[in-house]
């Protein structure tokens, strides 16, 4: 359904956040806007008088190779409540000329803290607006300076916890920004939202999860593309990660990385230079000594490939997937190609900002979220060692991280069994986060739900071959999740296979709903129509030596109070 545009004069209302409705009786006068959308103006959409909202601006935006004309609105939602004080989130909302009637929130990359801080699938952020969509994001309501990872607005002074902005961050803004700006549609169009998603990736894609689990009536389908679901445990994988590479004699240079992959590629069989389940490769780092790599550089990788646990034995974070180093973002690429510059200081690679991704992140994240002191030594001072983290630390990151986590399963059953979507993915070579933790939770999901059947009648997940984090990779990493969430949610139309490609390699093949893996056909191997998704296959539950390594079939524990809570087998697909 197209939107109607508002009628000339006289509507406005005035609406609650809370949902209390109230005829307010304003004239509106259009001599403020453009010709092109006569509403699209700060002081008209002031007049609506949306409860916690303040306009900011209003910008006419005029069409655009495939974009449509829309009024792009800046204001800002103060949020409340929620287990913190007041706080303030920013947010961008896009409200194209042609409505659909559809609702749409991106989630945000990293720290967040800009409304340009998009993190969702990039075909649909591209088509969201054509499609007719109310767009919208938020900097999760706090500010985060650009130039630095630290995420200095987490504290007011160190070992004082900025509460209202890390609540904010963690779940409050997103749904509260929802609200308003759902009420901001409805009033701007004068009519009713017909089907509202979130779509995110990477910190976004936790938001999703998020929304699902503490708001399932916020949104009618999910998006969650890589998402980084349990951000606390996920802090002692990075820094694993990292640390692997910081002695001299184990560090490798960005150009050994093709070798290593075509000695990956030749041990997985992957004949068409694309692994399909990496968990089932069984190459040996040390095979490559001495001609490509030296016992350093062997053990140093074989490190990063490896599970995390604590010292009571309890597993915390899987391992890195095997393969694609050179092209899916191996410890971000460009910074492998520096070696550590001060292996035992507290900053390695020279300065705050400075090494791999997995380090800044981890290291940043530790230093202000976890031990509350921007001077904490993490490379010397925090308790882990190997492939080993302390019970007590990690206690401590759950505890200071709890609120942010959105891997507990039994969250969701409300969403789920409300009858709404969701759509996962993960790259199979994603370098920040595992893509085993989204199979673990999703392995988790089909125990509580009797089995991947029942589960896929609300949430499916897919995996990619050779993506790394949301992007890159020489694999089909472009695809459209939008289209096909709207395709179940509205029509019942469940998606069995999404057909993703490649800019670059022009390469096409179906990407096939967990447990199953794409299926050789013959042919070209760069064409979707080669493959073929085959209902009831199973391969994507098989591991080898190197799955084994990563702990990607580790058992995965539903929930942090209780470890074997709803457990079912998750191969039980008839059960009622």
């Amino acid at each position: 359904m197209w939107r109607r545009k508002p009628a000339p004069g006289g509507w406005a209302l005035r609406i609650s956040v809370l949902g209390v409705g109230v005829l307010a009786g304003l004239v509106l006068s259009t001599s403020q806007a453009s010709a092109g959308l006569p509403y699209c103006s700060a002081s008209i959409l002031s007049e609506f008088a949306i409860a916690s909202v303040t306009i900011v601006s209003a910008t006419d935006v005029p069409a655009h190779a495939q974009q449509p004309e829309y009024c792009l609105v800046q204001g800002t939602v103060a949020t409340n409540g929620e287990g913190a004080g007041p706080g303030s989130a920013e947010f961008v909302i896009k409200l194209p000329d042609h409505w659909t009637n559809r609702f749409l929130f991106f989630g945000c990359g990293g720290n967040c803290g800009s409304v340009t801080s998009v993190s969702a699938n990039a075909t649909d952020v591209a088509a969201a607006l054509g499609l007719g969509y109310t767009v919208v994001n938020t900097d999760a309501g706090h500010e985060q300076d650009p130039a630095t990872p630290d995420p200095t607005w987490n504290l007011l002074r160190p070992g004082v916890p900025n509460e209202p902005a890390i609540i904010d961050f963690f779940y409050r803004a997103v749904h509260q920004v929802t609200v308003a700006t759902k009420v901001l549609a409805e009033t701007y169009y004068r009519d009713k939202i017909e089907h509202a998603y979130f779509d995110g990736c990477s910190t976004g894609g936790r938001q999703a999860v998020m929304e699902g689990g503490r708001y399932p009536e916020d949104f009618d389908g999910l998006i969650a593309g890589d998402p980084i679901i349990d951000p606390g445990d996920e802090l002692g994988a990075v820094i694993k990660q990292a640390k692997a590479f910081i002695p001299a004699a184990a560090y490798i240079p960005f150009s050994l990385l093709p070798a290593i992959d075509a000695a990956v590629n030749a041990s997985c069989d992957a004949a068409d230079g694309l692994i399909q389940n990496p968990a089932k490769c069984a190459f040996n780092p040390r095979s490559l000594v001495p001609g490509t790599l030296t016992a350093a550089q062997a053990e140093a990788l074989e490190f990063y490939m490896k599970e995390l646990f604590d010292t009571g034995g309890n597993p915390v974070a899987p391992g890195m997937p095997v393969g694609n180093y050179a092209t899916a973002g191996f410890e971000g690429e460009a910074e492998i190609s520096t070696p550590a510059v001060d292996p035992d200081g507290a900053e390695p690679w020279g300065g705050i900002g400075e090494g791999p991704s997995a380090w800044m992140r981890g290291d940043s994240s530790i230093r202000y979220f976890i031990e509350r002191e921007p001077t904490y030594d993490v490379n010397n001072d925090w308790p882990q060692r190997g492939n080993s983290i302390s019970a007590a630390a990690a206690a401590l990151v759950r505890q200071r991280t709890s609120a942010d986590a959105a891997d507990d399963p039994r969250r969701l059953r409300r969403f789920l069994r409300q009858g709404r979507k969701m759509i996962l993915y993960h790259g199979f070579s994603d370098d920040m986060a595992s893509p085993f933790r989204s199979i673990w939770f999703y392995k988790a999901l089909a125990r509580q739900e009797h089995g991947y059947a029942r589960l896929q009648r609300h949430a499916r997940l897919f995996m990619v071959p050779g993506m790394g984090h949301c992007s890159r990779g020489g694999g089909p990493n472009s695809f459209a999740t939008l289209t096909a969430l709207d395709d179940w949610v509205t029509q019942g139309v469940a998606p069995d296979g999404i057909v993703a490609s490649n800019s670059g390699s022009h390469r096409t093949m179906p990407l096939c709903k967990f447990p199953e893996e794409a299926s050789y056909l013959g042919g070209p191997v760069d064409v979707a129509s080669s493959w073929t998704c085959e209902p009831g296959d199973k391969r994507l539950l098989e591991t080898g030596a190197d799955g084994e390594l990563s702990g990607a079939d580790d058992a995965y524990t539903i929930g942090r109070d209780d470890p074997r809570a709803g457990e079912r087998n998750e191969n039980d697909e008839d059960r009622p």
